[in-house]
């Protein structure tokens, strides 16, 4: 009998890189911190670990049958956020990056840079310092969207990462509260799955792959897919946060993605979720899930499937997208904590089926042969009338 996955182990595991990684910056461009915290953890799970020329991290734990498609679960490592670029008197200014919301730009939004020693050795170990500011108001006449920014004390070693000052990570009986739910909840639940998929055979290759600067263009993956950096036959899933709406809320588990803004994706890929939420039922009959189509933002997998990959995607119910709170205000993203467990628990569970074309129970019943009733009762169809 095939070893069962220890599902509150991938919970646990989860929810501990996610606290981790909320600690650390996430502007596009900057997320280096990030990228070399994910390349450790699938090192020391043993996986062959690779940081293309783009900064992307591509963990691999290589299937048993060379020949069978792979399955690569797809995150990126960024959030939308600041780059102070220059002095301005006692001020800096601070060119936008990614969707930041709006009313940023009214000022009274607290903030801090993010200042490292540019001369450690290893940036892993360097200390992290944070320099408290706030936002003035808009920067005029600048080619981008910027801002002016007041901080406690000089900023050094411009340019550098600017984020709000809201919560890391936060957690309490339903709920995760933090600066960046989005991506940093998609990139934990696949090392929870990755660490599954190093202990446990599939015939195809498992991919973990941790992109970059996602939130100004999925620029990471689009150059990813471009070079193919996962082979052509890989089965890519998108993981996601994604603006919670109706059909795919709060608390009523990971929604498994047809589609996003602007691509539809495919049946053959969904049925690795699909498949594998049914085997969680079949143990766990509380756990949930959800499917619809995502369609207010886009996500990884349009990217990978404008180079002709098949793809599917899972996006978690997403509060507060992009900062973006209530009343025009400025506020921690949240999800919810079961929807979080429920879905690393389904890429682990999908990630054992790496190679093997599932197919979902209703696309098995569409395949069954229709019977001689049915099909006498059309060949007799001039005698109905």
């Amino acid at each position: 009998m095939p070893e069962q996955i220890d599902y509150s182990q991938v919970r646990k595991t989860a929810l501990k890189a996610l606290g981790s990684l909320g600690r650390l910056p996430a502007t596009s461009y900057y997320e280096h911190a990030g990228a070399l915290y994910v390349a450790k953890k699938c090192e020391d799970l043993g996986l062959d670990v690779q940081i293309d020329h783009w900064g992307n991290v591509l963990a691999s734990r290589h299937g048993t049958e060379p020949d069978a498609p792979g399955l690569a679960f797809v995150a990126h490592l960024d959030h939308p956020g600041f780059i102070a670029i220059a002095e301005q008197g006692d001020h800096v200014i601070a060119r936008v990056v990614g969707g930041v919301p709006p009313q940023a730009d009214l000022g009274g939004a607290p903030v801090f840079a993010v200042v490292r020693d540019v001369d450690a050795d290893d940036p892993r170990d360097t200390r992290v310092e944070r320099v408290a500011g706030v936002i003035v108001g808009p920067a005029e006449g600048t080619e981008e969207r910027s801002v002016i920014m007041r901080f406690e004390r000089p900023v050094e070693a411009l340019p550098a990462p600017v984020v709000f000052d809201l919560p890391d990570f936060d957690l309490d009986a339903s709920r995760i509260t933090m600066r960046a739910a989005d991506d940093l909840a998609g990139c934990a639940s696949i090392l929870a799955a990755l660490e599954v998929a190093a202990r446990l055979d599939s015939p195809g290759t498992v991919y973990g792959l941790f992109t970059r600067a996602e939130e100004v263009g999925l620029i990471g993956s689009r150059l990813a897919a471009e070079e193919h950096l996962l082979p052509r036959n890989t089965v890519v899933v998108s993981v996601e946060t994604s603006l919670a709406l109706p059909g795919a809320t709060h608390g009523d588990g990971p929604v498994i993605r047809t589609g996003d803004r602007s691509t539809t994706f495919d049946n053959a890929a969904e049925a690795y979720l699909v498949s594998a939420a049914a085997a969680i039922r079949e143990r766990a009959p509380e756990f949930k899930s959800q499917r619809q189509l995502m369609g207010a933002g886009g996500c990884e997998a349009s990217a990978f499937s404008a180079f002709g990959y098949s793809v599917t995607g899972l996006a978690y119910p997403l509060g507060n997208w992009h900062n973006n709170g209530p009343d025009q205000t400025i506020a921690a993203e949240y999800i919810s904590l079961e929807d979080f467990g429920n879905g690393a628990m389904l890429l682990a569970e999908a990630a054992t089926r790496a190679g093997t074309a599932p197919s979902a129970a209703s696309t098995t019943r569409l395949r069954e042969p229709v019977g001689a009733r049915e099909r006498n009762r059309l060949l007799n169809f001039d005698q109905n009338y």
